[in-house]
């Protein structure tokens, strides 16, 4: 692309790469970005805001959050705009205004709450015994079991969409066979394009950019556009792009 943002991925369905242009995105995020700095609040659309909303949090400890745009069609042909932000906002999972999660937040807190009944104890034994003992070998390996187990039981919450109705859990639809990142499925990306698949909308351009502080490894920095990321995103765009070309 022109602008040198990447937003695609390689489908094994159809053995090919699908992605999304990036200009018109951009112009719709910079309006965005001036309302961030005009009301510093994403909720700005409401007459009362709430406090939790505020963008004041992007630049405490927390630091900033990426955002996205999509840009679709509806069937009559009119334009619709999504935005996203990546994973929650503040502890909130769905705001107004915004496209949901792709999880439910009840089940997640569930395996989550299930997963550290088991594992807190596990690591309370652990801070007892000689390390590389084979007690203490004993108890890491089976805190590691239980803690792949309740990682793959929060994956399977997560399914994705695709524009020619196909769906998949995130297992099956990520194209690498190396093991899935936390926090895959939780980005802008998945989320605009799975809501618009699932209300039959098609996209025709994309963008995310950076709000709040710079990140503590100064590879973002506000107001900075971004491409998908590589580890947890692309892997899953080919998959959830196919069949936008219609």
């Amino acid at each position: 692309m022109s602008n040198g943002l990447s937003y695609s991925g390689y489908c094994n369905n159809c053995k090919k790469e699908h992605s999304l242009p990036s200009e018109k995105a951009i112009e719709v995020c910079g309006l965005l970005m001036q309302k961030f700095a005009a009301y510093e609040h994403i909720d700005y659309l409401n007459e009362q805001t709430d406090p939790r909303l505020s963008t004041h949090h992007l630049y405490g400890n927390v630091g900033g959050k990426m955002f996205g745009v999509l840009i679709c069609k509806d069937a009559s042909g009119k334009e619709v705009v999504l935005k996203a932000f990546s994973s929650t906002y503040n502890g909130i999972w769905n705001v107004e205004g915004w496209v949901p999660h792709l999880a439910s937040e009840k089940d997640f807190m569930q395996i989550v709450e299930k997963g550290n009944s088991e594992i807190h104890p596990l690591t309370d034994r652990i801070k007892t015994l000689e390390k590389n003992s084979d007690g203490w070998k004993l108890k890491t390996e089976q805190r590691k079991i239980v803690s792949q187990k309740t990682l793959n039981e929060l994956f399977d919450l997560y399914e994705v969409f695709n524009f020619k109705k196909d769906k998949r859990t995130l297992k099956n639809a990520f194209n690498l066979k190396k093991g899935i990142p936390n926090g895959t499925g939780d980005c802008c990306a998945p989320k605009l394009l799975n809501y618009a698949a699932l209300n039959n909308l098609t996209p025709i351009s994309i963008a995310e950019f950076y709000w709040g502080k710079p990140s503590p490894s100064g590879d973002k920095v506000e107001g900075n556009f971004y491409s998908s990321c590589t580890n947890k995103c692309q892997p899953l765009l080919g998959f959830m792009l196919c069949g936008i070309e219609k």
